[in-house]
């Protein structure tokens, strides 16, 4: 099942897309739209994003997305791959972790992934702090598996079939599922 906040931001970008005569949706049209829920931007502050730079990036972005011509006189928007394969990776992960519900909070980490070849993702690192999303050195911690930042041991906390997260998403994901 989708969260409701969750199913908001896919309805407000479905909208969004169509308004614009946008062809597809693609995963910069939900991240953002994504930007626009507190949990998320706080998320992404907390680990160095610099989520005003990302908006206009992707707002540029999507200005040069491929439109329907003005003699199309209803516009049928139809999701990417690329986007349905961010969804089906965000509701197996949230499976993963046996929620009820996938929530906004459960999309970043794949939109974080640099394994998926998601273009979205160079937006993302390109907006974040140097070293804030990147890789990891000999010396640090794991990659927290939500925003994929440099964690410490006193600072992370395992979740059982998924990874380490970093206490900045333990709190978000805490906060989100209160809400819920």
């Amino acid at each position: 099942m989708i969260a409701v906040e969750l199913e908001i931001v896919l309805h407000r970008m479905f909208v969004a897309a169509r308004k614009a005569r946008h062809r597809f949706v693609t995963p910069e049209h939900l991240l953002f739209q994504l930007l626009d829920r507190k949990a998320v931007v706080e998320h992404l502050e907390a680990n160095s994003v610099r989520v005003a730079s990302l908006k206009v990036k992707l707002r540029d972005h999507l200005a040069g997305t491929p439109a329907f011509p003005p003699s199309v006189t209803e516009p049928d928007t139809e999701p990417t791959l690329e986007f349905q394969k961010t969804m089906q990776r965000a509701i197996l992960g949230a499976q993963a972790d046996s929620s009820k519900e996938v929530t906004v909070l459960d999309v970043l980490p794949v939109l974080l992934d640099p394994s998926l070849g998601l273009t979205v993702t160079q937006f993302l690192r390109g907006s974040a702090a140097p070293g804030s999303l990147e890789g990891r050195g000999a010396t640090r911690g794991p990659l927290c598996a939500l925003c994929g930042s440099e964690t410490t041991p006193d600072s992370w906390t395992q979740v059982e079939g998924r990874g380490v997260l970093c206490s900045a998403c333990v709190e978000a994901v805490l906060a989100a599922r209160r809400m819920h």
